[in-house]
């Protein structure tokens, strides 16, 4: 079975922009037919009933974070 990145190098990365929001939008539509929600639901009420763990805690840490990464691109 082949993983997410495999997937996205092989059909999609190639996709001009607005196939890919299509495409986009068609996963989030079919998780969210699968998790029950309406289509009332807001993108943070989908977001925190996704079951992953949360990497981050707070935008803080996201922002500290992307500096991180960001001044490693330089060096």
């Amino acid at each position: 079975m082949q993983n997410a990145q495999n997937i996205y190098y092989q059909a999609i990365a190639g996709l001009p922009s607005d196939e890919k929001l299509r495409l986009a939008a068609m996963i989030l539509q079919d998780l969210t037919d699968e998790n029950g929600m309406s289509e009332q639901t807001s993108a943070l009420e989908f977001l925190e009933n996704l079951p992953q763990e949360k990497i981050f805690n707070s935008a803080e840490e996201v922002d500290r974070h992307l500096k991180t990464e960001r001044e490693s691109w330089d060096s």
